[in-house]
């Protein structure tokens, strides 16, 4: 039976800083969120720059494009990197450092020669950034507790969800009046601010008695007891495969309106820029849920939206030719699941993994990427001419995370229906 207790009435409190006595603040909760919004900073700015720096470098739009591939090996690698390594020598450090790597990344990309330095300071500027958003989440994971872990990743998440709203705007309105370096002399100042946020208001959360040692062999090691922790891969799961449905919509949504359906770019922007502003309004009302309804229970709401949503889409394309409407019912009610299904499944599943947080945020994330990147290019396989590739990677995805949620996630936790683990 699903607990409706209220909040206030089931002791449920963010835990106080170790060390330090503190509750999790705002400036604290605006820093986490900073940290983790590199990647659309970093890719939604400067994408309007490709066609500028091509022809300023001489070079190729595919070797342009091999710049965007270099920036998420580095995140894949920084995650990994930063979140085993925090476990060992501490939050704080980590996370001032990938924010000054982040920063001389860009540094580096805005004083590019030629194509190839820049692809190296965009691996630079990845790494960093992977490392500040995988410790980031070790830090919440370390300060909140709870139901108030979950409640936090979501707003986190809305925080999160104004970066890909704002950046392709300043991105367009740069390029426009400077030259293409100047996105990256901003990326400068941005990494700046991530590491004077971390150094003012991050405390050290794990203190040295809950630090790991060992060197690599630990690090191995801390890796291999969080996936073995199945509930932990359930719920990571879960929330993996949504983000291969979600990214079907992402990469294929403009060639589908525009090209298909006809929308001008900028009512094909009002109609993302719609429905980002739902998936957000979807978000904070999770956070007010959680509580009063369990993550599971809002994990499920959530993976049956979406479920829906996909059954409209593929009905939508296979049967009512791609109608317009449908179509854009189908996007909304799939990013507005996401809502639900995202930060609870993070939530859970890192609080099923606190021994070892800096090692389960750095898997969780970098599993989530990855999906992410295997999605686009297949969603995209039918260009403007058919949405089939993307209603099947939309298919896989759902089911994935249905499969991920029954069989995974909650016969291995063993607690649906309550609490999170504490």
């Amino acid at each position: 039976m699903t607990d409706r207790t209220p909040p206030d009435d089931r002791g449920d409190r963010s835990p106080a800083t170790p060390g330090r006595g503190g509750a999790l603040s705002v400036a604290l909760l605006v820093t986490l969120a900073v940290q983790n919004a590199v990647p659309p900073f970093s890719t939604d700015m400067y994408s309007p720059a490709f066609p500028h720096v091509t022809e300023d470098l001489g070079t190729t739009a595919s070797l342009v494009g091999l710049t965007l591939t270099a920036f998420f090996i580095g995140m894949g690698l920084g995650q990994i990197l930063g979140g085993v390594v925090s476990d060992q020598l501490g939050r704080r450090r980590p996370l001032i450092i990938g924010g000054l790597v982040c920063t001389a990344g860009a540094v580096i990309c805005a004083l590019a020669p030629g194509i190839w330095v820049l692809i190296a300071g965009r691996l630079l500027q990845g790494l960093g950034g992977g490392v500040a958003a995988a410790v980031g989440r070790a830090v919440l994971v370390d300060l909140a507790h709870g139901n108030v872990l979950a409640r936090t990743m979501s707003l986190l998440q809305a925080l999160g969800g104004l970066a890909p709203m704002i950046a392709p705007v300043v991105g367009g309105v740069m390029v426009t009046r400077w030259p293409w370096q100047a996105v990256f002399w901003a990326l400068s100042a941005f990494g700046v601010a991530m590491s004077g946020l971390a150094w003012r208001y991050v405390p050290e959360s794990l203190p040295v008695g809950s630090r790991h040692s060992g060197g690599a062999t630990q690090i191995v090691r801390g890796i291999g007891q969080v996936l073995r922790i199945r509930a932990f891969n359930g719920f990571m799961l879960t929330s993996a495969f949504s983000g291969f449905c979600m990214f079907g919509y992402i990469a294929n949504a403009s060639y589908v309106l525009q090209e298909q359906k006809g929308l001008t770019p900028l009512a094909f922007s009002m109609v993302f820029a719609a429905n980002a502003l739902l998936n957000i309004m979807c978000t904070l009302a999770n956070a007010r849920l959680i509580g009063w309804r369990s993550p599971e229970a809002l994990i499920r709401m959530g993976l049956t939206i979406s479920g829906s949503s996909v059954v409209l889409l593929v009905v939508t394309v296979t049967v009512w030719g791609t109608a317009l409407v449908p179509l854009c019912l189908g996007f909304a009610g799939l990013m507005a699941a996401q809502a639900f299904i995202f930060g609870n499944s993070s939530a859970v599943g890192l609080g099923l993994a606190r021994g070892n947080a800096g090692a389960a945020s750095a898997i969780q994330g970098l599993v989530q990427s990855t999906a992410s990147a295997v999605s686009a290019p297949l969603a995209t396989m039918g260009g403007g001419s058919t949405a089939v590739p993307m209603v099947v990677v939309m298919v896989v995805g759902v089911a994935g995370a249905w499969g991920s949620f029954q069989f995974l996630a909650r016969r291995a936790s063993g607690h649906e229906g309550g609490r999170l683990p504490a």
